[in-house]
């Protein structure tokens, strides 16, 4: 009797389970693939874009990246500012205009088989860095780590975005290498109350470490503000013969909702028990980017 119903339960399972089970059909709006944009502009450089191609779930192509797209700038006046030319894997650039602070642009590309799409961004006034203090000290496990801190005064009345991340420099020339630099992220870590958490992971024993940081002026408007952090690999690179950056960049709000948002987005990927999240784009008709910033530089001798 027991293993009747035993069997007779199994049936049952297995009935739900199969009578949960529903074939999914996509229409053509759900797999027409969309025009991706990422570009970042400052006043210091050429404009740049990358281009690519939102991925149908029927879609098997090695790569995704646009190189027959015609990417075009236009300013508040509508009048054309330049068109970027494909340098390769879907990057284009500008031959050499390049953005002015305050000044809103359009950017607008069209590609053969696929929707147009158009966003519009400013690059945000520049925010200067005061002043920069460096000490060397050593973290609780006794490794050499080198303290920061960086004061800059925040632009009081309106709401400032910030991107903050410190880099070393190789210059390859000295190698006999060429005449190229390259540059890496040094990680750093910071308990600032005002920055957000969404990118921090654990890097040699800490939890707050960081590729860069993000922050918002809402506690701070107005007011001349310092940001302590550390290095926390200083011990790789204090006894070389390098250049570094502070980097502090006051971003437009686009890019700082993006950026927090794909953080987000990147942290959920691998946990089944996150919710889906959505990226921010501001790209009108597809997906991406477009956003201003305003670079500001401060040299570090290591």
């Amino acid at each position: 009797m027991k293993k009747m119903k035993h069997i007779l339960f199994s049936i049952s399972v297995l009935s739900i389970l199969f009578s949960c089970t529903k074939q999914i059909d996509f229409t053509a709006d759900q797999i027409q693939e969309k025009i991706v944009v990422n570009s970042l502009f400052t006043e210091d450089s050429l404009w740049n874009a990358h281009i690519s191609h939102s991925r149908s779930v029927l879609d098997n192509s090695p790569h995704n990246f646009l190189d027959n797209a015609t990417v075009s700038v236009f300013d508040e006046s509508n009048n054309l500012v330049t068109t970027l030319d494909h340098v390769s894997d879907g990057f284009y650039q500008s031959s050499s205009a390049t953005p002015i602070a305050n000044e809103t642009y359009r950017l607008e590309v069209d590609a053969p088989g696929y929707s147009s799409v158009s966003a519009s961004n400013a690059i945000p006034t520049q925010v200067p860095i005061v002043n920069v203090d460096t000490v060397s000290s050593f973290n609780s496990e006794g490794d050499p780590i080198l303290l920061v801190s960086m004061n800059f005064t925040d632009p009081p009345g309106v709401s400032n975005y910030y991107m903050i991340e410190m880099q070393y420099i190789y210059d390859m020339s000295q190698w006999g290498w060429g005449e190229d630099e390259e540059r890496g992220r040094l990680e750093i870590s910071c308990s600032d109350p005002n920055i957000e958490t969404v990118n921090s992971f654990s890097f040699l024993g800490e939890d707050n470490a960081y590729n860069y940081l993000l922050l918002k002026d809402d506690q701070f408007d107005g007011q001349n503000y310092t940001l302590e952090f550390y290095v926390i690999n200083w011990a790789e690179f204090k006894d070389e013969d390098l250049e570094g950056e502070i980097r502090l960049m006051n971003t437009s709000e686009e890019f700082y909702n993006y950026r927090k948002s794909y953080e987000i987005y990147e942290n959920a990927i691998n946990n089944p028990f996150s919710q889906p999240v959505q990226v921010f784009s501001n790209i009108v008709g597809g997906m991406g980017v477009f956003a201003g910033g305003t670079l500001n530089v401060w040299p570090v001798i290591f």
